[in-house]
């Protein structure tokens, strides 16, 4: 199978050391054909813009870009989509960090089921990622009651275990796509306007409501990525 191009997009603001670690479980991925673009919003620290990006991680990265956003966090997003030039986008929080597999199991599902939108189970946990540790999974495990509690009264409730497609009668009731797990379709990401900058955090959510008019959502119940719960330091990407 040819590997389509996926533009990766990370936001950072003042968790460079935690920045490192997102770029290298990238660089990492056995899956070759990608693209970083780092946003940095207008951070305070000097490593930003003295660091050699593309000279020690062999990325061609400009780390001068310097724009303040500010919150919400969807107009980061949105910046960084705009460079880039993948069939696909997929977008990482500068704190958590994708398992080695990801890109390649995401890309292999989307193309055969002809989905434009994907998400995947993950690990949650708080502090750097630590592969000696057992983190409990993100919706199967930490969230589980909490989620399955949210579907009360709907067809969802009885036995409920998350479905291989999310449709938008399944998300419209609880918000169960963890952003750095999504990958979607570059055209159609844009066809629908990106994130709407909401506030209360909920930018996100109603831009999967509004691919999910769309199309289903390919949900692969693997977890291929890292949540840090305590999400570093600064702000909560």
């Amino acid at each position: 199978m040819s590997e389509p191009k996926v533009s990766i997009i990370i936001p950072s603001y003042n968790r460079f050391e935690y920045l490192l670690n997102a770029i290298e479980s990238v660089q990492s991925q056995n899956y070759k054909n990608k693209e970083i673009i780092v946003v940095n919003d207008d951070s305070s620290q000097s490593e930003y813009y003295d660091y050699e990006f593309k000279n020690i991680l062999k990325i061609d990265l400009d780390s001068s870009f310097k724009k303040k956003f500010g919150f919400p966090t969807d107009a980061v997003r949105n910046e960084g989509v705009k460079f880039a030039t993948g069939k696909y986008i997929a977008f990482l929080d500068d704190d958590d960090i994708w398992l080695e597999n990801k890109l390649t199991i995401q890309v292999e599902k989307m193309e055969s089921t002809n989905l434009k939108f994907s998400s995947t189970e993950g690990y949650f946990g708080e502090g750097v990622f630590n592969r000696s540790k057992n983190y409990e999974l993100y919706n199967s495990e930490k969230f589980y009651k909490k989620i399955r509690k949210r579907y009360k009264g709907s067809k969802f409730y009885r036995s409920f275990e998350y479905p291989s497609v999310w449709n938008l009668e399944f998300i419209k009731i609880h918000n169960c796509v963890i952003t750095s797990s999504v990958m979607v379709d570059r055209s159609l990401f844009t066809s629908v306007g990106g994130f709407d900058g909401l506030p209360n955090g909920v930018g996100d959510y109603d831009c999967w409501l509004k691919l999910l008019a769309k199309t289903n959502l390919a949900y692969i119940n693997e977890p291929l990525f890292y949540y840090d719960g305590a999400h570093g330091s600064g702000r909560n990407y």
